[in-house]
């Protein structure tokens, strides 16, 4: 089922990977071309948010895929890549990670993973995407920065576990590729094996839109990935926005 060929580039420092990579992608790096960084300068999540990479704790890594798609495929790619990395981390760690949509991998309530995803469009579609993973593995909770230490974690700070990086950089590879593989044929491939990590679902969260705060309930995911909301207004599905859940 393999598609891609990996071609693996290791940093000791780099500003972000997804940055690196992008700039070898608009000069022509082929399909499969990864890279990983020992720790990030200039770590980035979404919403432009910094993203803290600890030196020598976490996982800091990027994938370059060059689908034959429409740009809108992309909410999808960046859902699957969620489960994929979720898979990774059951096989290494024998843990089950929660989503919290859409991108978002949690740990006994901590956020432990941010999934990045770029791209840049061209005449006929896609040109391609930078697929972007920050896992914290071995993080203790001194390590983050003051502001984050009740609201992140890591595969150490939630379970005791030491885990190997480099054996965890190999099984999120080889999940990538497996669902990359199975993603270009099913763009929604994963879809109820994302519901399953999604515990936020069938409960009440407030979602911050650019249109201002919604307080709904979290009733399903769409076969493209939206989240689908009850309101006082009805239902509707959202395709952007930052969820909360509500205690």
């Amino acid at each position: 089922m393999a598609s891609l060929q990996i071609k693996l580039e290791c940093l000791n420092t780099v500003d972000s990977t997804n940055t690196y990579l992008k700039k070898q992608a608009f000069s022509g790096a082929p399909e499969g071309t990864a890279v990983v960084a020992n720790t990030q300068t200039a770590g980035r999540g979404r919403m432009g948010r910094s993203f803290a990479s600890a030196p020598a704790l976490g996982i800091y890594m990027s994938l370059l895929l060059r689908p034959d798609c429409t740009a809108d495929s992309a909410q999808s790619l960046t859902a699957n890549t969620a489960v994929a990395v979720c898979r990774a981390i059951e096989t290494v760690c024998g843990l089950t990670p929660d989503i919290k949509w859409i991108n978002d991998i949690y740990l006994n309530g901590k956020k432990i993973c941010g999934i990045l995803c770029e791209s840049a469009v061209g005449e006929n579609g896609l040109d391609f995407v930078v697929i972007g993973v920050g896992l914290n593995v071995i993080t203790r909770t001194e390590d983050f920065p003051p502001e984050l230490r009740e609201t992140a974690g890591s595969i150490y700070s939630e379970t005791g576990k030491i885990v190997e990086r480099g054996e965890l950089i190999s099984a999120i590879l080889a999940e990538l590729d497996k669902m990359y593989s199975l993603w270009k044929t099913d763009k929604s491939v994963y879809l109820e094996e994302y519901k399953k990590h999604c515990s936020m679902l069938g409960g009440f969260v407030t979602v911050m839109t650019k249109d201002g705060k919604l307080e709904v309930f979290a009733e399903d995911i769409a076969p493209d990935f939206g989240l689908k909301v009850k309101t006082a207004q009805g239902t509707r599905v959202l395709y952007s926005g930052e969820v909360s859940v509500r205690v």
